[in-house]
């Protein structure tokens, strides 16, 4: 396997968890919840199937305060209007009937296995909430959208918690809505902006299922949730604690920065819950570990590649022409001519002309012509003319080149 088919497995690897978170995040839930929001439903079973609760401004549910209006009521004074009297704006602006906030009874739910639709009436500066048991074996997704009587889009807030964060919030709205509470509501309000790995430490606040479902200023949301088991929550002191879920319609200005404000009039909240039955469903030990192979696969990298650099050198064949150092020993090459031994005879090579010996004849080439030397050709040349002495001559060049003379 070349190197480079290992450096891309390994990147594969490590990219794989980030894929699965991306694909995992809220904004494709969003996007998948958006697609589930139709189906077929089914009338609630109340107390059965799901519970309504409420909280309202004129109602703290303490029960210290409802012995106080008993006491002036036996002493004949008169009674304040406090925290715990229905003013008549509340009347008009709370439609929620008392059995909603007035029920200390939590029945045992049926694991929700079915599509529901329901409508809730939710006062100004009030909370509506639905008490539901999620099975894990059903994916949910939960949708919701805010009008008011009109018909109006309303802003308001989402959330959904679980029976121990819902006591939170509950006590957080009655510490905002009491007037005897020390002024509590101040010192959660300056806690509220803390950032998100330190709100578990924050004694007054509350936060959201899973710290991430919490849609604030909107009129509507849909949202998906897959759980890995029943949600249980174990303590030293109180041992084990069964958890249900609410989804939470907030129309009151609570603690956190970005939440809305009251809407100062009645708010319909539509809500609708479709349930999947999952096909495959991981165990929970699955996510530890993946985490855990990409924490060591992440630590073996450098080990790695560190072996590699430093076997390299080890692998690698050397060069023929290097200058031998005192350390190697001397490699000389082994003669192709060997000097051969006294025992051994030589071998000597044949002549390829060999001189004729006495008893061989002697081979000569046949002619079929005998040779002469080429015959050279004789010239004749003239007589030379008789020389008159008594004349004086001259000799001179004719124009064909050949000398005359001439006497005078």
């Amino acid at each position: 396997m070349s190197s480079h088919i290992r450096v891309g497995s390994i990147t594969l690897t490590l990219l794989l968890p980030m894929l699965l978170v991306l694909l995992s995040s809220p904004i494709s839930m969003q996007v998948q919840a958006a697609d589930s929001c139709a189906g077929d439903t089914s009338p609630i079973r109340w107390n059965e199937t799901a519970q309504r609760t409420a909280l309202v401004p004129h109602y703290s549910g303490n029960w210290w305060n409802q012995f106080d209006d008993m006491v002036f009521e036996d002493e004949g004074g008169e009674r304040d209007v406090g925290a715990d009297s229905e003013t008549p704006s509340d009347v008009i602006l709370g439609p929620e009937e008392s059995w909603m906030y007035e029920s200390w009874m939590l029945p045992r739910l049926e694991p929700l296995e079915e599509n529901h639709f329901t409508t809730m009436l939710i006062g100004n500066d009030s909370i509506g909430a639905l008490r539901v048991n999620l099975s894990a074996d059903y994916r949910t997704t939960v949708c919701v959208r805010l009008q008011d009587t009109n018909l109006n889009a309303v802003e308001g807030d989402v959330y959904l918690l679980t029976t121990e964060e819902y006591e939170s919030y509950t006590q957080s709205y009655n510490t905002a809505h009491d007037t005897s509470d020390f002024r509590f509501d101040d010192i959660e309000q300056s806690l509220s902006n803390i950032p998100p790995e330190w709100r578990s430490f924050n004694f007054l606040g509350w936060k959201s299922y899973r710290d991430s479902h919490e849609y604030e200023r909107t009129s509507e949301v849909n949202f998906a949730l897959n759980l890995d088991g029943p949600e249980i929550y174990s303590s030293l002191f109180s041992g084990t604690d069964w958890q249900d879920f609410y989804i939470v319609i907030d129309t009151w200005d609570n603690v956190h920065d970005n939440d809305a404000v009251a809407p100062n009039s009645i708010v319909a909240a539509d809500v609708t819950i479709i349930t999947t039955e999952r096909s495959f469903i991981l165990p929970p030990f699955t996510v530890s570990l993946v985490f855990l192979v990409t924490f060591l696969g992440t630590l073996a990298i450098p080990f790695i590649l560190n072996a590699k650099y430093m076997k390299a050198g080890l692998v690698a064949e050397a060069p023929q022409h290097i200058v031998p150092s005192l350390d190697t020993p001397a490699e000389y090459p082994q003669p192709q001519h060997i000097v051969p031994s006294l025992d051994t005879p030589a071998e000597y090579p044949q002549p390829q002309h060999i001189v004729p010996s006495l008893d061989t004849p002697a081979e000569y080439p046949q002619s079929h012509s005998p040779v002469f030397p080429p015959q050279k050709e004789v010239v004749s040349l003239p007589e030379p003319a008789p020389i008159d002495l008594s004349r004086h001559q001259s000799v001179s060049e004719g124009l064909d080149g050949q000398a005359r003379i001439e006497s005078e």
